[in-house]
């Protein structure tokens, strides 16, 4: 496996570790300026709303499970197919999102930063 691979599985480690506690400060840090964050609803989120909704508690991630991953390399950017269950809570309601999603990283300036997830939902 590529050093760029390892690089940003060890990012988004981070990134899902910063959805699960609602850490505002490093999703600021991943999450590129153009973010679009596309939900399995179909909802749109830019990068400021999808952390103004973690940090206020709007939704919740409980817990963020990989279930299988798919990294493709680029020059600039690295595209992840992943399998994934989410349990979630939005407002006082608690769901499990079973998803096919593909999340998008690129590098800009010598850094990668996260700029898209598209999630689509699939029988558990």
């Amino acid at each position: 496996m590529s050093t760029t691979i390892d690089e940003v599985k060890a990012l988004e480690e981070r990134r899902y570790a910063a959805q699960i506690a609602a850490d505002g400060a490093t999703m600021e840090e991943l999450f590129a300026d153009t973010l679009v964050y596309t939900h399995s609803h179909a909802g749109k989120d830019s990068k400021r709303e999808f952390i103004d909704n973690l940090t206020s508690g709007r939704f919740t991630y409980r817990s963020i499970t990989r279930l299988s991953e798919d990294y493709v390399e680029y020059d600039n950017a690295v595209i992840i197919s992943s399998r994934v269950r989410l349990e979630i809570t939005v407002g006082d309601v608690e769901r499990t999102v079973n998803a096919q999603a593909t999340i998008v990283w690129t590098r800009t300036g010598g850094r990668w930063q996260f700029v898209a997830w598209q999630s689509t939902p699939v029988a558990a």
